[in-house]
């Protein structure tokens, strides 16, 4: 099995490839700029306490969502990777230009009826600073932080009446830029990305839910991740682990998960959920984590 990071002594430099010197990597840790439904923001904690920048040499996650622990940990090299072509797009952009970005989210009016007017906009006549706002915007106000799109692939979630009207502010998107720097990013399927891992690298998965004969609420694009996408993400697994690269994966808990996962370690977690949208209807549930290293 791969080796715990906790069996290592973690550091916070890198070596620099060009000039073979190590180097501060700059921002330790940058805080997600989006809301996502289902996002392990909670599990961060025992999450990263498995990575080591001295015993993994690239972090590789293929269902990237807000990218939580990618920002936590704050690796030197990393592939993010997700079927969600708009949410790359961000990513590239504020990758590129977090000021432009800014400029065009601080535009937006907020408010029920802007959401919707913001919502309305056709995303082929748009620039890509101001792609990428919409979607920030529409994320931080829609139902749940969801994204759902319809058979045309437009999105059509509902306006979510937040708590608070915050956006991200500019020295958040630049934190969160200059990380995104070190990032291959890819609009990919899971598969495209796995076929990326090599030995030595730290594999974070936390694909949607499958359900086998209906397309429900929370699932987003118009082929959602089914129970077959799972059995093959499980014999994914196998393969990566025999690359030599160590993983951690995070799905619901039950009798499929257990049996698909039963040849690795496992750890189950309460997770509280509130899907509904409603304090009342919040809802324990419990979540399997599954991993290769020793000692999990």
């Amino acid at each position: 099995m791969i080796k715990s990071a906790a069996e290592t002594a973690s550091h916070h430099r890198s070596p620099n490839p060009l000039s073979g010197q190590t180097q501060p990597l700059g921002p330790q840790v940058a805080h997600p700029f989006l809301r996502w439904a289902g996002s392990k923001r909670q599990h961060v904690p025992f999450l990263r306490a498995y990575w080591s920048p001295k015993d993994h040499r690239r972090y590789v996650e293929p269902f990237a969502g807000s990218a939580a622990l990618f920002f936590a940990i704050a690796p030197a090299r990393a592939v993010l990777g997700d079927l969600n072509g708009d949410l790359i797009a961000a990513f590239r952009a504020i990758r590129r230009n977090p000021e432009a970005v800014y400029a065009a989210l601080t535009a937006f009016p907020i408010g029920r009826n802007s959401y919707y007017r913001v919502r309305a906009m056709c995303p082929p006549g748009l620039s890509e600073a101001n792609l990428a706002a919409r979607f920030v915007y529409l994320n931080r106000f829609c139902f749940n932080g969801l994204y759902r799109t319809n058979s045309q692939g437009g999105f059509n979630v509902p306006y979510g009446a937040p708590r608070n009207h915050n956006l991200p502010g500019l020295s958040q998107l630049r934190e969160c830029a200059l990380l995104l720097s070190r990032a291959r990013l890819m609009n990919a399927d899971f598969r495209r990305t796995l076929a990326e891992v090599d030995a030595g690298d730290f594999v974070y998965l936390d694909p949607p839910y499958a359900f086998s004969r209906r397309r429900v609420f929370v699932q987003y694009g118009k082929a959602p991740f089914s129970t077959l996408d799972l059995s093959e993400l499980a014999a994914g697994l196998a393969t990566i682990h025999l690359r030599g690269a160590a993983f951690i994966l995070s799905y619901a808990d039950g009798h499929e998960a257990r049996h698909l996962f039963r040849r690795w370690r496992t750890r189950r977690f309460t997770v509280r959920r509130n899907m509904a949208g409603f304090s009342g209807a919040r809802r324990n549930h419990y979540e399997l984590f599954v991993s290769n290293i020793k000692g999990f």
